[in-house]
């Protein structure tokens, strides 16, 4: 079976205690990559991984510790598109970015964007459970928000499964499904589908705190 994580912004955690604390470090600074990241951080026990791969930048990817926030992440992997330590707070500027040399787009991430597609961070594998169930908790954040809400840029996140009996019917890489949806319906994740306005109770506005960079 193959797990493909896309995303945009930030594959990590929204913080909004005014004790929180989000450490951040990109592959270019530790020295680790994929496989690294993969085998020894996002799995736990009882899955095998291989095939492991990650497109475009090392500055793109990395690992984060945190404390103190309403999400129950402590750590885990942050995927961006720019650089992952620009992450961390205050909440110092409306629109932080790191250019990427040389990134290209993504069809998948266009079909749920619809925008066209820049500096994609893509980690893909394939792996076999030892059960007959895996799991996974993940955060979406963007520095778009919320100014761009509706706008001429809607960054996305796609979360891919593909494998034997699986059949997402929507176009996507291997005929595989977008797992990142808002609870309850068939929406995929991005600016444009959870904001002030859209799906709120899944939003949180970070445009007036100071735990991380993003604005929600």
């Amino acid at each position: 079976m193959e797990r493909r994580f896309f995303l945009s912004l930030f594959f990590a955690l929204i913080a909004t205690c005014s004790q929180a604390q989000l450490v951040v470090q990109n592959a270019a600074t530790t020295g680790n990559w994929a496989e690294y990241y993969v085998n020894e951080i996002l799995l736990g026990a009882g899955v095998t991984a291989f095939n492991i791969s990650f497109t475009t930048d090392s500055v793109q990817i990395g690992e984060f510790t945190n404390t103190n926030t309403v999400i129950n992440m402590t750590d885990g992997v942050v995927l961006s598109c720019g650089n992952v330590e620009d992450a961390p707070g205050p909440n110092s500027s409306t629109g932080i970015t790191t250019a990427i040399p040389g990134s290209q787009p993504d069809n998948d991430l266009f079909i749920l964007s619809t925008d066209p597609i820049d500096d994609a961070a893509i980690l893909e594998f394939d792996f076999i459970p030892s059960g007959d169930s895996v799991s996974f908790n993940y955060t979406f954040a963007s520095d778009e928000y919320n100014e761009y809400v509706g706008g001429s840029v809607n960054d996305a996140f796609g979360f891919f499964l593909s494998g034997p009996g699986i059949s997402g019917g929507m176009g996507f890489a291997n005929d595989a499904v977008n797992l990142a949806i808002i609870p309850g319906t068939s929406t995929q994740v991005s600016i444009n589908t959870v904001n002030l306005d859209s799906n709120a109770a899944f939003y949180v506005n970070n445009d007036t705190l100071n735990t991380i960079e993003y604005d929600g």
